[in-house]
């Protein structure tokens, strides 16, 4: 029975239902349009009036051929409802639960095709937040593109917010669809573009597969398997594509793509995929009929309902717990309460995923009983303790977090203010240090003038980092393009190569680089996102390896520095809220992070040398009064702190080895350098240098001849050599 919506739209025959409203194939002044009307229930519900409310605001501002348009928003006594472009045609969730996977040819295309859209509502500042296969439409009116894929529109930003707009939902709660939420929403960070992108590849994931890499059971266990869990790797997919779902379902959301490269990588395989029938896979533990049992016909409004759903087809509601009545009125833009670290934890820290195994884990989640999870969770918190007071800690990848929110510190207490969360104080010694002691000043290098080096492909940002591994010095430094950029020097020869770029990763700071086995180097780069991540090059042919995430939970604010205490073993030191904190990497597991005390907070990036084995010497600058301190770490535990008296810094330290001397260089006041030198016994002799730098400096030595990099303010960079 038609009924009026407002005094412009008529509501003729309904095409969907969800559980949050109707859609209703209708009538306008311009012609058929698509209405979805809020039930008259739900009306007085503000939450879902404003998730009306915040559709509309989101879609008018967008227009593109691959968005669904939003003509009207109608308020008319208890109806509530908004008018839509009509699309002919059924969503995408009806194609696979008819079909069940697509031929990878039409599953690219498709793909595409929604990250044209997502491309267009993200250069808007709108995210969409619950990217599906319910919420993509297929017009079959219009003319088939490769594999004979129908366009593909994406629609329902109910939930879409503007990236700059105030928080709508409470920050102990998550709003999206379990199966296709990526990790950091999940850890309760803020959602930006990257989220639409993890959500886009589980979609192309589950087109090719027949379910979702995460998907399937009960939403607990599906948000610990995001969060935990690699994704694994479909047979018969070709290498390229694999690689593009691969970054996009990367954990970290700096790795991924944006929606625009995506669009264009994907077109980019489709000759690949001509004339490919779809991939025999078989679902772990049941899935595939698990997940297309998943979504019932209670989706929000407005997904498929602008077509008809084929004949037979039985959408059926899985209930949250097995055996229970399946619940008929489930809104699958889930609402839940943010999981606790206890809750994402899948048993003691010793069986967490290593974020750099790589190996496959098949996604087997028996029930347990609460006794048992009750001792689990008593086991792990012993083992936590155990690990940070038997070493140099830190940084428990199953530590909490605050979402990224940086806390100002009331007081100098280490630890105190640190993210939010309790980072533990590192072990600590009241010894004497081994840099104590007096005696004669030593004379300090003799540096040659600086001298300019190629250019890189973009002007240099930051402070260089370098490390001398088997006659071959590696130079890096931060482009302006958020890439980190390297060179190479030939020792024997002094001849450089060329630049090279490494991607995949935008960076906010200086990188690290650290040796710690032969034919090894290991580079650490601070993300946009406030992360940490490490790449691994293999000298002797190996190659560089990808990206990979150091710690999904702790942010950092200036750039990490690293060093090798002992053969094997990777030594990191950062800065988080004003914080020193460190951690270390032993037999393959990372340590957890721990706040390592000094005498007020400090500001600035750290600078870590190893004078020898067994012991470490950070140099930070103190914010109270820009005094550098040295933190001398030998005996298992961190010494009291020292004073470098005399010595400049308004940047990073940087710290060598030099003839047995500790020998630093650091931007001074003005724009020049500063260097000091210690003694064994750690009388401290200072000196200004007169060659202008833009922030920071890169150290390298062998014997009694250490090598100086810096950036200019041109953005090259130039080399000295010093002797002492």
């Amino acid at each position: 029975m038609a009924r009026k919506i407002g005094s412009r739209y008529t509501a003729q025959q309904v095409l969907g239902r969800g559980s949050a409203g109707t859609v209703w194939l209708g009538e306008g002044p311009e012609g058929p349009v698509a209405i979805k009307l809020l039930r008259e229930d739900l009306a007085s519900d503000q939450d879902l009036v404003g998730r009306f409310v915040q559709e509309r605001t989101a879609l008018l501002s967008l227009d593109h051929p691959r968005i669904v348009g939003i003509r009207d928003l109608v308020v008319d006594g208890t109806d509530l409802a908004l008018v839509m472009d009509l699309v002919r045609g059924s969503d995408l969730r009806s194609r696979l639960e008819r079909d069940r996977r697509l031929a990878p040819e039409t599953a690219v295309a498709i793909t595409a095709d929604v990250a044209d859209a997502l491309a267009a509502a993200h250069a808007a500042g709108v995210v969409h937040r619950d990217v599906k296969p319910e919420n993509v439409l297929l017009d079959a009116a219009a003319p088939t593109g490769p594999g004979g894929a129908p366009p593909a529109l994406l629609t329902d930003f109910g939930i879409a917010r503007l990236v700059d707009a105030p928080r709508r939902t409470r920050a102990t709660r998550i709003i999206g669809t379990p199966d296709y939420l990526a990790p950091e929403i999940i850890e309760g960070l803020p959602p930006r573009a990257s989220v639409d992108i993890y959500a886009l590849a589980t979609v192309l994931y589950e087109l090719l597969a027949g379910f979702a890499p995460f998907g399937g059971g009960h939403p607990g266990a599906v948000l610990r398997r995001h969060v935990t869990e690699t994704v694994t790797p479909l047979p018969g997919v070709p290498e390229p594509l694999w690689q593009i779902l691969a970054q996009c379902l990367a954990k970290a959301p700096a790795s991924r793509l944006t929606a625009g490269e995506l669009g264009d990588r994907l077109r980019g395989t489709l000759p690949l995929l001509a004339g490919a029938p779809p991939i025999e896979v078989a679902a772990p533990d049941g899935r595939g009929e698990e997940a297309r049992d998943a979504y019932d016909d209670e989706d929000e409004a407005g997904e498929a309902a602008h077509g008809e759903r084929p004949e037979g087809v039985r959408r059926g509601a899985v209930p949250l717990v097995r055996g229970a009545a399946p619940d008929s009125s489930r809104d699958t833009h889930t609402s839940i309460k943010l999981p606790t670290a206890e809750e994402l934890a899948a048993g003691p820290p010793g069986a967490r995923r290593d974020p750099y195994d790589r190996g496959n884990h098949g996604h087997k989640h028996r029930a347990v009983p609460v006794a048992v999870r009750r001792r689990r969770l008593k086991l792990a918190a012993a083992a936590a303790a155990t690990v940070v007071a038997a070493g140099l800690g830190g940084w428990a990848l199953a530590s909490g977090g605050d979402g990224g929110k940086h806390h100002a510190r009331q007081d100098d207490a280490p630890g105190s203010g640190t993210q939010g969360h309790a980072i533990p104080t590192a072990p600590t010694g009241t010894a004497a240090s081994p840099q104590g002691g007096t005696g004669a000043p030593v004379a300090l290098p003799r540096w040659s003038a600086f001298h300019d080096l190629p250019r890189a492909g973009v002007p240099l940002t930051g402070g260089p980092r370098a490390l001398d591994l088997a006659g071959t010095t590696y130079v890096f430094a931060r482009g302006t393009d958020q890439n980190i950029w390297y060179l190479t020097r030939d020792d024997a020869t002094g001849r450089y190569g060329s630049w090279q770029r490494l991607t995949g990763i935008h960076v906010a700071d200086d990188p690290a680089v650290v040796s710690a086995s032969p034919g090894t180097l290991d580079l650490f780069a601070l993300g946009t996102d406030g992360l940490l991540y490490r790449r691994t090059l293999g000298t002797t042919g190996g190659g560089w390896s990808e990206w990979f995430q150091v710690d999904e939970r702790t942010r950092f604010d200036a750039a990490p520095a690293a060093a090798s205490s002992e053969p094997g073993r990777i030594d990191l030191v950062g800065r988080t809220g004003g914080d020193l904190v460190t951690a270390s990497l032993v037999d393959g597991r990372w340590n957890a992070w721990a706040v390592v005390p000094t005498p007020g907070q400090i500001t600035g990036a750290p600078g870590l040398v190893s004078r020898r084995g067994g012991t470490l010497d950070a140099f930070v600058v103190r914010k109270a009064d820009g005094a550098v301190l040295s933190l001398p770490y030998a005996d298992g535990a961190w010494r009291p702190t020292q004073v470098v008296q005399g010595m400049p810094a308004s940047g990073r330290v940087e710290p060598v080895t030099l003839a047995g001397h500790t020998c630093l260089l650091a931007p001074a006041p003005g724009g020049s350098l500063a260097q000091a030198v210690s003694s064994p016994a750690g009388v401290w002799a200072v000196q200004p240098l007169r060659e202008r730098t833009s922030s920071g400096v890169a150290l390298t030595a062998s014997g009694g001849t250490a090598d100086a990099w810096v950036t200019t303010a041109d953005g090259g960079l130039a080399w000295a050599s010093g002797r002492l």
